[in-house]
């Protein structure tokens, strides 16, 4: 076996230019993942822009306008909506809106329901045949009017 106790020139600078190419590696990487995290961040805080008042609005909108029968309950803060043999019940309650689905022979409660939206404040009014919807979240307040049929 040889043994190589000298170290010639071209060893050390295949060396370096290693370690200088894992550096480079490492460099980019580091740079790919602070551009991943500033691009997470601004989506993460704009979710609950996205998703806030006017998805909510847009939501009741539809589901007023695809029914055949509505009722405001609990003072504003909810709507009883038949269509057919299915009845949904949409309230507000603790900061969150709620709807349940239930058939027709069943007496509709606002209590209960699978989470939908978190919201500051809900309110809905009746009037002739148009409901005007009004939603706040932190940041934002909307409000639209909607004709049934």
């Amino acid at each position: 076996m040889k043994k190589y106790r000298n170290k010639t020139l071209s060893d050390t600078i295949s060396t370096i230019g290693s370690m200088l190419l894992f550096m480079l590696f490492a460099g980019c990487t580091l740079m790919i993942i602070a551009v991943a995290a500033g691009a997470y961040s601004r989506i993460s805080s704009n979710f609950d822009k996205t998703f806030g008042a006017s998805a909510a609005v847009r939501y009741l909108s539809n589901k007023i306008r695809a029914s055949e029968q509505a009722k405001v309950i609990e003072n504003g803060t909810g709507i009883i909506l038949q269509s057919g043999e299915m009845v949904n019940v949409i309230y507000f309650s603790d900061g969150t809106l709620y709807e349940k689905s239930i058939s027709s022979d069943s007496e509709p409660t606002a209590e209960g329901g699978e989470r939908i939206f978190d919201l500051f404040d809900m309110g809905i009014t009746e009037s002739d045949n148009f409901y005007t919807i009004s939603v706040s979240t932190n940041d934002e307040e909307l409000e639209t009017i909607v004709r049934r049929g």
